[in-house]
């Protein structure tokens, strides 16, 4: 009979001790994916936006001359070391639907949600708080006009009811 007041002690104080090891390694399983996504975003925003047109048609190829572009470029967390473009920019709306007219030809269109950032201009920014969900609606198209070695894939978006267009291009 002394033997099972011991045997239940033993047994709880092992069960807390268990349930203790299996909580924190969650907890810091929790705390190393939070460090890595902080790590990728501090890594976005160390990399300023330019508004250099001139620079920007350096690295791609813009069909038309825009009329305000801002843009940043960021390496992808790869081991191939990739690097992203991505441009906010505007047409004149004579240039804008060549832009469409042409971008339709090479694959359908599909109506996308993008998170505007807080480089974007004022006009996106408002147009997306206005959504509620902090996000962009646009319909998206294929960027074949806009590509140039070492970015080879990529697509365009239009934003609904403006000129703008979020152009998004990966190097491989």
């Amino acid at each position: 009979m002394k033997s099972l007041p011991t045997n239940l002690a033993c047994g709880f104080f092992l069960s807390i001790f268990l349930l203790g090891a299996c909580v924190n390694n969650e907890t810091d399983k929790n705390a190393n994916l939070s460090a890595n996504k902080t790590a990728n975003y501090a890594n976005d925003n160390k990399v300023p936006p330019k508004d250099d047109v001139e620079e920007l048609e350096r690295i791609i190829k813009l069909p038309f001359h825009p009329e305000e572009a801002i843009w940043r470029e960021t390496d992808v967390n790869s081991p191939k070391g990739e690097k992203k473009v991505t441009a906010v920019v505007q047409f004149l709306s004579e240039d804008t639907n060549k832009i469409i007219a042409q971008a339709e030809t090479y694959k359908p269109v599909a109506a996308v949600d993008i998170d505007a950032e807080d480089w974007f201009p004022a006009e996106l920014i408002a147009q997306s708080q206005l959504s509620g969900d902090g996000n962009l609606k646009g319909t998206s198209y294929a960027a074949n006009d806009f590509l140039q070695p070492p970015f080879t894939d990529g697509k365009i978006t239009r934003i609904n009811n403006t000129d703008y267009f979020v152009l998004e291009l990966t190097s491989p």
